[in-house]
């Protein structure tokens, strides 16, 4: 930040501000996220990057109506702003269908869609942006029933496994399970889950921990193997336990439904 202000210039200063507002909200600290997210929204009212952490961080916390207006936001900007091979656009891509597993609503996929596909047809992409597009058109899919788009998204996203995704969207290895359970391969996608329950407690990251937890638990409950329900209830308890603490509305109803299904 201080290295960023020295240099005055509008585009590193929304960097390092965004830097900062993602590691405050993979730590489960809104507070601090919003202020950050605060700062650099004042100076770059338009910036992808920013809005798209701001959107995750309000959803979150199921503050729909004020997620919604940066939503809307967003969406007019990827409608109207070119060229989109930029981080920006990719974290974007990725804001909008996790907000779409969050609120189980699916009418605002189409232009991260249109974005995503159009940057895997350019030449000129980056492995950087190409991977966050592939990602996006990934998660899309599972929340499509699209098969043959997850498979083939799967397919190329093999070293996603052990890392984040830039701009603290989402884990990897919960990306990778998430398709699995989709191509309806629960053993495969457990695999994933794992290793994306050791990840997100190795570096702290409690809401994406919670959330593994809870998709985790559903694919469990899906296998029904021995001690899958057990194992699943398990992971409930502690998804639970996280967003109670860190007032993840959103995730504590999900979870509190899910527990209700097994109990029955």
């Amino acid at each position: 930040m201080i290295a960023a202000e020295k240099v005055r210039d509008r585009f590193w200063l929304a960097s390092a501000l965004w830097s900062n507002e993602v590691v405050y909200r993979l730590k489960g600290d809104w507070a601090g996220a919003r202020q950050f997210s605060d700062r650099g929204l004042f100076i770059s009212p338009t910036d992808p990057r920013i809005l798209s952490g701001r959107i995750l961080c309000e959803y979150q916390v199921g503050d729909f109506d004020q997620g919604s207006v940066y939503l809307e936001q967003i969406l007019e900007v990827m409608r109207s702003s070119k060229p989109w091979l930029t981080p920006g656009f990719g974290a974007a891509c990725m804001a909008v269908p996790l907000v779409g597993r969050t609120t189980g609503m699916l009418e605002n996929l189409q232009v991260p869609q249109m974005v995503a596909e159009t940057i895997l047809i350019e030449s000129n992409a980056t492995p950087y942006v190409t991977t966050w597009a592939r990602a996006s058109m990934g998660l899309i899919g599972t929340l499509q029933g699209d098969v043959q788009v997850v498979e083939v998204q799967y397919g190329a996203l093999g070293l996603l496994s052990g890392i984040m995704l830039p701009g603290g969207t989402v884990s990897g290895d919960r990306i990778l399970a998430l398709l699995s359970q989709t191509m309806g391969n629960p053993d495969q996608a457990t695999d994933h889950f794992e290793d994306a329950l050791a990840f997100c407690r190795k570096a702290g990251y409690r809401p994406e921990l919670g959330w593994t937890c809870c998709d985790y638990a559903d694919t469990l409950r899906a296998r029904d193997a021995e001690g899958d329900r057990t194992k699943a209830m398990f992971l409930l308890d502690e998804s639970l336990a996280i967003s109670s603490e860190l007032g993840m509305r959103p995730l504590m109803e999900r979870v509190l439904s899910r527990r209700e299904i097994l109990r029955a």
